[in-house]
């Protein structure tokens, strides 16, 4: 049974051959123009069998003959002549990169005419149009041999400075054989293109703080702006709510002046209802609303008062809100008469500082106020003794 932790799967799709792709799309990228400025490859010597010096960027980058250049490279490349190599083609299954090199390491241990730790190897992969086999070109060789070769041919050389590098099958191009001094370059590669990301890096985020730094600013200066508005905001609220305070009692002035203004003086309404009622009606109440008037009281005939009042100049729309009563064993009727009061017949204050005024001697004479008789009945409305009766008319 075929273990799942050993499967590269998500809801069941295989995520092995997008790996692959991604590697490969990645390897495609680094050959860009822009991805090789900020990441430029080391220049490498290759020295070839024929004795000549070159000089490329990789094992599959053309070579330049220019040994006057290629002498002044930090690396060095070995490459193989073709008596040193064993060639096998195979075909085998699409595998991932691991397997299908565990794959060739199997059939070359069959092949392999050198032991175990001797044996060295390397391949170049290509894939079939259907996609379900790669064509292999594998290559093998011995240390012991590239020792040899290098000793023979370049003895001043350094062996530990030296990649190993064997010509591909039909092209002008290099495989690259692991477990050299190819480890130093790869680092040194590694190590620029992480200090190109870092640098990279850096060029963004000061870029992107460019841009970002005038609406930071802007948001800043209204922070302040805000904190400046609430510091004047909690040092003008005394004067704020002194202010709310006035206007509210300027608002209750001004309704109390509408309530009042244009009220009629009560003492000069009593003066005109006074003179207006007969000697027999007496007031319980008097109300002042404005121009309109509500009294009760007591009368001999109810009626004959409203019809009194209503011929007294400046009183209008005489009405009785309610029926007079007479209550059993009383010998006067209670009355509720509403009414409005022409202002113009008030007198004026010019008329009234006219009038004479009393002399300082002379007595005082207070009228006498006939107090309303009590009914004999216990039914009947008590009378208030705050009324006011009506003054009697003075006869000549």
């Amino acid at each position: 049974m075929t273990s799942l932790k050993n499967e590269a799967r998500l809801f069941g799709l295989d995520l092995a051959p997008l790996g692959r792709d991604l590697l490969t799309a990645w390897s495609g990228m680094l050959e860009w123009p822009v991805i090789r400025w900020l990441w430029p490859r080391p220049t490498i010597c290759v020295w070839l069998p024929s004795g000549q010096k070159a000089r490329c960027q990789g094992p599959h980058s053309a070579l330049e003959l220019d040994e006057q250049k290629a002498v002044r490279a930090k690396f060095q490349a070995l490459v193989l002549p073709e008596d040193l190599l064993l060639r096998r083609s195979l075909t085998l299954p699409a595998l991932a990169v691991s397997e299908l090199e565990s794959a060739i390491d199997l059939q070359l241990q069959a092949l392999s005419p050198f032991s175990e730790q001797e044996r060295v190897w390397a391949y170049e992969a290509q894939a079939s149009e259907d996609g379900t086999s790669v064509r292999v070109q594998t290559v093998l060789t011995s240390h012991k041999l590239i020792a040899d070769y290098l000793s023979q041919t370049y003895p001043e050389a350094n062996p530990d400075q030296f990649e190993v590098w064997v010509p591909q099958w039909g092209s002008e191009l290099f495989t690259l054989v692991h477990g050299f001094a190819e480890v130093r370059r790869q680092n040194r590669s590694i190590a620029w293109r992480w200090a190109s990301a870092l640098l990279m890096v850096l060029a963004l985020g000061w870029t992107a703080a460019l841009l970002v730094t005038p609406t930071v600013k802007l948001y800043l200066h209204s922070k302040q702006a805000d904190l400046a508005i609430k510091a004047l905001q909690e040092k003008a609220m005394p004067v704020l709510a002194e202010r709310e305070a006035f206007a509210k009692a300027n608002d209750k002035l001004s309704s109390l002046n509408g309530m009042f203004g244009n009220s009629l003086a009560p003492l000069k309404v009593l003066q005109l209802v006074t003179d207006a009622m007969n000697d027999d009606a007496s007031l319980l109440s008097l109300q002042v609303q404005g121009n309109k008037v509500n009294i009760t009281g007591q009368a001999q005939n109810a009626s004959l008062l409203m019809k009194q009042l209503d011929a007294t100049p400046g009183f209008r729309e005489v009405r009785a809100p309610a029926p007079s009563t007479k209550p059993l064993g009383a010998s006067r009727e209670s009355f509720t008469i509403e009414f409005t009061i022409d202002p113009q017949q008030l007198p004026s204050p010019a008329a009234e500082a006219e009038s004479p005024a009393p002399a300082i001697n002379a007595p005082t004479v207070k009228p006498v106020v006939p107090q309303p008789p009590v009914a004999a009945n216990p039914l009947a409305v008590p009378v208030n003794p705050l009324a006011v009766p009506a003054q009697p008319k003075k006869t000549p």
